[in-house]
C-alpha cells in the first residue's frame, strides 16, 4: 500500500503513475475483501486439558488448534494469564494445513497458589496476510498453582531406596517399648519383670511375659498459620508458601510411617481443613486444601485453634504448629493456646526465624537511628527466646528453622517423637 500510494503521489509528474496506483491500492482492497470473506467462513477448534504449576516452578501449557478451511492458514494464538501466573500474555504462532492439528505451547511461572481460571484462546487467522479474523477458540480452562513438591519428590525417592518394596513386601510390626500389646511369650533371662503376666503364668505354670510393640496409625494434625505474620516474603516465596510446602513433606512422611495425617490452616478463625486420614487418596486431598490456603490479613488466634482441637480431636494426637512466634505483647495467647491442649495432645512448633532480625540485633549501630533500630531488634529477639522457654517449661516442643529449611525442621521433629515415643 506505501508503494501504491507513492505511484499514485508521482502521478502529479507523469500522469500513468497515478493510474497505476490507484489500480495496485483497488486490488489490494479487493484481495482484503474477498480474504476477509473466506476467512470469516472458518471454524476454529482448540483443545486444552487441566494444567498444574508448582509454586515458583515454569511450566508449559499445550493448546491444540485446527480448522475446516480449505487452505493452509497461518494461526497466531494469545493466552492472557490469571495473577496467580505473573498476569500479562503469551502468544504462539504456528502453519496449520486442512485436516492436520496444530500444537502450540505457552510457557507460565506459578507465583501464588490456587486456583485461577484461564480465559477462551484468542485467535487471529489470515492465509495471504492481507486481513486477520480474530475469534476465540476453545473453552476456558482451570489451572492449579500447586505447593512445591520438589522435597516431597526427593524424600520419595530417598526412602524407596532404604526400603524394599518388591513384590510380596509388607510391613511387619515393630517390637519394643511401646503402648500397644503384641503377644504373650516365655520368660527370657533379662526380661523386665514388670512385663509379667501373672494369670497366664499361673494358667501355664511358668513364667509369661507380655511383649509391646511400637504403636502405629497415630494421629498428627499439621496446623498451618495464615495469618499477616505469615504474608511476609522470603525469597520468591511468602512464609505460608514455606509453611504448605513443609506440611505437604511433613504429611507424606507421616503417610509412609503408617501414620493418619489431617490438616487445617487458621487466623482469626480455624478453616475445618481435612480429617485425619492415611493412603495416597488422601494425601490428594491434603495437596487440594493446600493449594488454597492464602494469607489472611487478620490476627491470629491461637486460643481458638486450641479450642477447635479440644472439639474435635478426642485420641492424643500430635500437633504440629507451623507459625511465627508473636511480638512480646502476645505471648499469653500462645502459651494459654499450649496450655489448653496439654496434656491430652503433644503440642510441636515449628517457630520460623527471622534472619533480618536477628541480623539487625547483632549489628553494631553506627548512628542514633542505626542504634534505635538495633535496639528494637534486640528487644524482639529476646521476648521472642523467653517466649520459647516458656513453651519448653509447659512441656511443648519446640523447633526453630528458617522458612526454607521449616519442612525438614518438622519431618526431624516428628521422627524424633516416634523414635522417643512421646506418643
Amino acid at each position: 500500500m506505501g508503494c501504491a500510494t507513492l505511484l499514485a503521489a508521482a502521478g502529479a509528474f507523469f500522469a500513468p503513475l497515478a493510474f497505476v496506483g490507484a489500480g495496485v491500492l483497488f486490488a489490494l482492497i479487493l484481495g482484503a475483501a474477498l480474504e476477509a470473506l473466506s476467512l470469516r467462513r472458518v471454524t476454529v477448534s482448540a483443545k486444552r486439558e487441566d494444567a498444574f504449576v508448582k509454586l515458583g516452578g515454569r511450566e508449559a501449557f499445550k493448546a491444540e488448534l485446527w480448522h475446516d478451511g480449505l487452505h493452509e492458514l497461518r494461526i497466531s494464538a494469545r493466552i492472557r494469564w490469571p495473577a496467580e501466573l505473573g498476569a500479562g500474555s503469551s502468544t504462539a504462532r504456528g502453519t496449520c494445513r486442512p485436516g492436520e492439528t496444530l500444537t502450540l505451547q505457552f510457557h507460565a511461572t506459578g507465583l501464588a497458589r490456587g486456583e485461577a481460571r484461564l480465559p477462551p484462546l484468542d485467535v487471529a487467522l489470515t492465509r495471504f496476510g492481507l486481513m486477520e479474523h480474530i475469534v476465540e477458540a476453545g473453552k476456558a480452562q482451570t489451572v492449579r498453582v500447586l505447593p512445591d513438591f520438589a522435597a516431597v519428590q526427593r524424600m520419595h525417592s530417598r526412602l524407596n531406596a532404604l526400603y524394599l518394596r518388591g513384590q510380596g513386601t509388607r510391613l511387619s510390626p515393630r517390637a519394643g517399648q511401646g503402648r500397644e500389646f503384641d503377644r504373650l511369650r516365655d520368660y527370657v533371662a533379662g526380661d523386665d519383670f514388670r512385663q509379667l503376666a501373672w494369670k497366664a503364668s499361673a494358667r501355664q505354670r511358668k513364667l509369661i511375659v507380655r511383649e509391646f510393640r511400637v504403636e502405629r496409625s497415630q494421629d498428627v494434625l499439621l496446623c498451618i498459620d495464615r495469618g499477616h505474620r505469615m504474608a511476609a516474603r522470603v525469597g520468591p516465596c511468602s512464609r505460608a508458601d514455606h509453611a504448605v510446602n513443609a506440611a505437604m513433606l511433613a504429611a507424606y512422611v507421616c503417610s509412609r510411617s503408617e501414620d493418619r495425617t489431617g490438616l487445617l490452616s487458621f487466623s482469626a478463625q480455624v478453616d475445618n481443613g481435612v480429617a485425619p486420614g492415611r493412603g495416597a487418596a488422601h494425601l490428594g486431598a491434603l495437596s487440594r486444601f493446600a493449594t488454597s490456603v492464602a494469607v489472611d490479613f487478620l490476627h491470629s488466634d491461637y486460643r481458638v485453634l486450641a479450642a477447635h482441637v479440644r472439639r474435635r480431636l478426642r485420641s492424643r494426637s500430635l500437633i504440629l504448629l507451623m507459625t511465627v512466634v508473636p511480638e512480646r505483647g502476645e505471648h499469653q495467647d500462645l502459651l494459654d493456646a499450649v496450655r489448653m491442649m496439654m496434656p491430652r495432645h503433644l503440642p510441636l512448633v515449628v517457630a520460623m526465624r527471622d534472619e533480618g532480625l536477628e541480623a539487625a540485633a547483632a549489628s553494631l549501630p553506627a548512628g542514633r537511628r542505626d542504634l534505635s533500630r538495633t535496639l528494637v531488634a534486640t528487644g524482639l529477639t529476646q521476648g521472642r527466646a523467653q517466649l520459647l522457654r516458656e513453651l519448653r517449661q509447659l512441656g511443648a516442643l519446640v523447633v526453630e528453622s528458617t522458612p526454607q529449611d521449616s519442612g525438614i525442621a518438622a519431618v526431624n521433629a516428628y521422627l524424633d517423637v516416634k523414635r522417643r515415643q512421646l506418643l
